[in-house]
């Protein structure tokens, strides 16, 4: 374009740069949003649908719509009351800030200079030990790689890049699982080799922020909305509410502890709130600035520093880019040893970060960034795995053992990168055992895990009614349906299940799913249920079952700030190409 206004210079326009202005206007902005619930009352029919998920090919790519360009002939409509909108115009005005500086950063939150770490300093075979680590996805203003608020040229894509490069490094060094104190610096003699070195990261002085990020009553405000809206989303299936009463305690002395927990409030208030990203913006900086310098002790409190943080980036990012967001996390967790039976904190940390994982495999129908081989008996017998589920001592343990069970469906179905081809007699020998597994979960659950009290659907409720008293059951169930779902569109055709064994149909387990999340209002569980009621949603043919199931995303997103209009906008397309070929 600027080569053709070279040749044909206007004579009667003059082009403004009015790049300062939407910038001033942006930051000056801030709305709210009003909670307007709207209810289905139609009448419902349903039939049985089948469709792939993974056999067959992977999900339509998330509909995010920030397009990367900026139109210079019609200004975009653009409703700020939705979170959605707030996200676009955040994103437009990225791309206006990456261009006005030529492709720079540029943002009202400075970048240390300690925080920066070039991908150049990580050698290759430091990275392929992990296959899941791709080298650094490339971000570009067009729009090929867009992940939400971490866009090129923004804050946040740099300290995102940065401590993602960091826990790359740390986790493949040869240095002890624990250490005591972090090492700053590697030394060496002349023959030393890479093996019988220490590989650590070179960190500029730091120095704590000289300005005050928060007053007290702002502090007050975001622990206050941690611990009433956040901390019951990832202790759902943790009875002894470790983010609610354990790891606060510990953000005492660990601040980089204490501003990851703030910045999680801060952002999922301004998703909620349709509110700038200034503050979490800031929270988040000063989170991974005071984290770098501990990453080497690899303690309790950084683990859950980066778990913590990868919350933040899961209910930021765009759903297509959230493997870049997971696994230098994962990385970190498998090089210190954690798994779902350690105990205490832990294992509270582990199974918070496994939900994230099943959530992220399910989007992109992919295998967990953790192996399941090593989330409880770190064996490769899933006979031993199953062992351990069934002895353990609590319901929530029998939850969890839902989500172990849904990794152990990816890890059946999603395509081997190194194995493309399917041994159909090992499938089905799998598929069979795994099956087993599934069902025996659902008719050995133990009482806590059942539903207190359903009622049938009926002409004003399209889905039947299924109220459960505890967020694990609702997710744990939710999660064992959208299991049987896969596993059925995807069971071998030479398998025939004997009247004993014969399974409920995908459409019932499909209108479990959607009941589920109708029914129970807590929040924790709604995060979780976002895949489950994609996979579900596919299932259905009636409008009425359309209309509810759109609703219920919308209402996620409206009252959870957990984005779900991509997965809207992939039903209603669906639901466009399924009406087309009738």
């Amino acid at each position: 374009m600027r080569k053709m206004a070279r040749r044909r210079q206007p004579r009667e326009f003059e082009i403004l740069d009015v790049t300062d202005e939407v910038i001033r206007d942006y930051n000056g902005a801030e709305t709210e949003e009003e909670d307007n619930e709207t209810s289905d009352d139609h009448a419902r029919a349903s039939t049985s649908g089948r469709s792939n998920l993974i056999v067959g090919g992977r999900p339509r790519a998330a509909n995010n719509t920030s397009s990367g360009y900026v139109s210079i002939q019609r200004a975009p409509v653009v409703d700020i009351s939705s979170p959605t909108s707030q996200r676009q115009t955040e994103n437009a005005v990225a791309d206006l800030l990456y261009f006005s500086q030529n492709g720079q950063s540029h943002s009202s939150v400075d970048i240390d200079p300690a925080l920066q770490v070039s991908m150049e300093a990580i050698p290759i075979d430091m990275i392929t030990d992990y296959p899941y680590i791709d080298q650094m996805q490339a971000f570009t203003p067009e729009g090929i790689s867009e992940d939400g608020i971490f866009l090129p040229g923004s804050a946040y894509h740099e300290l995102h890049s940065t401590l993602r490069n960091h826990l790359i490094q740390e986790t493949r060094s040869i240095a002890p699982t624990r250490s005591t104190t972090p090492h700053i610096e590697v030394e060496s003699s002349g023959d030393v080799s890479l093996e019988e070195t220490e590989v650590t990261i070179p960190i500029q002085e730091f120095q704590p922020s000289q300005t005050l990020l928060l007053s007290q009553q702002e502090e007050c405000s975001l622990w206050k909305n941690y611990f009433d809206e956040i901390a019951p989303w990832l202790d759902k299936f943790d009875r002894d509410r470790h983010f609610q009463q354990i790891i606060p305690t510990m953000s005492k002395d660990n601040d980089h502890l204490r501003y990851s927990m703030l910045a999680l409030s801060a952002r999922q208030l301004e998703l909620k709130h349709t509110l700038p990203t200034n503050r979490s913006l800031a929270l988040y900086q000063e989170a991974i600035h005071m984290l770098l310098p501990h990453l080497p002790t690899r303690g309790t409190a950084v683990i859950a520093t980066c778990v913590i943080l990868c919350v933040l980036e899961m209910l930021s990012c765009s759903p297509k880019a959230w493997q870049r967001h997971l696994d230098g996390c994962a990385s970190l967790m498998e090089a210190v040893g954690i798994n779902g039976f350690v105990g205490g904190t832990e294992q509270a940390l582990f199974w918070c970060f496994a939900r994230m994982d099943i959530c992220g495999g399910l989007i992109s129908s992919v295998k967990t960034l953790i192996p399941i081989c090593h989330w409880a008996s770190k064996t490769l017998s899933i006979e031993n795995d199953v062992e351990l589920f069934k002895n353990a001592p609590t319901f929530e343990d029998w939850a969890n053992y839902a989500v172990y069970l849904t990794a152990q469906v990816l890890d059946l179905l999603a395509a081997s990168p190194t194995d493309p081809t399917r041994d159909e007699a090992k499938f089905r020998t799998r598929w069979l055992k795994l099956w087993k597994y599934i069902s025996e979960w659902y008719q050995e659950r133990p009482a806590p895990l059942h539903s207190i009290m359903t009622i049938p659907s009926s002409e004003s409720s399209p889905f039947p009614t299924i109220l459960y008293s505890n967020p694990a059951a609702m997710s744990g169930n939710q999660m064992h349906h959208a299991a049987s779902i896969l596993m059925l569109q995807n069971q071998p055709s030479t398998v025939r299940l004997g009247h004993a064994s014969k399974p409920r149909s995908i459409l019932w387990h499909a209108r479990q799913v959607c009941g589920i999340s109708m029914s129970n209002e807590h929040h924790g569980a709604w995060t979780n249920s976002v895949q489950p009621l994609w996979i579900a949603g596919r299932c259905m043919s009636h409008p009425s079952e359309h209309k509810a199931i759109l609703e219920m995303l919308d209402r996620i997103e409206r009252e959870s700030g957990w984005s779900t209009k991509w997965r809207v906008d992939d039903l209603k397309e669906f639901y466009k190409c399924s009406l087309s070929t009738v």
